[in-house]
């Protein structure tokens, strides 16, 4: 008696590396989001919290937005550079030091 696998042994045959790869893109470029635009009363709630992360060692939520995707982190921020425009953190999950660009945050909340 022949065992035939059927469809599944010329499934993967007809993908090629490239076709492959140019799949993964698209649903990547599809789970992409567009930059939300914040107004002066959010900037400035991101403002406060910073400072008060800064002056009482508090740790924060920071949310940043980088090539189409939001990434999130809890962090205590060490020091804020205005000449660089980026805030040095202290990560909470790693304790390691990271710096982030003052236009990639797009919200940070106290915990």
């Amino acid at each position: 008696m022949i065992r035939d696998r059927g469809k599944m042994k010329w499934q993967s045959a007809f993908f090629i590396p490239e076709h492959v790869k140019m799949l993964k893109d698209v649903e990547i470029d599809a789970n992409k989001i567009s930059k939300p635009q914040l107004d002066e009363h959010q900037l400035e709630e991101i403002q406060i919290v910073i400072m008060e992360s800064l002056h009482y060692t508090l740790p924060i939520k920071i949310s940043t937005w980088e090539n189409g995707f939001t990434h999130h982190m809890t962090a205590i921020v060490d020091t804020l550079d205005m000449i660089k425009r980026e805030i040095r953190v202290e990560a909470q999950k790693d304790y390691e030091m990271k710096c982030i660009h003052i236009e990639k945050i797009i919200a940070a909340e106290r915990i």
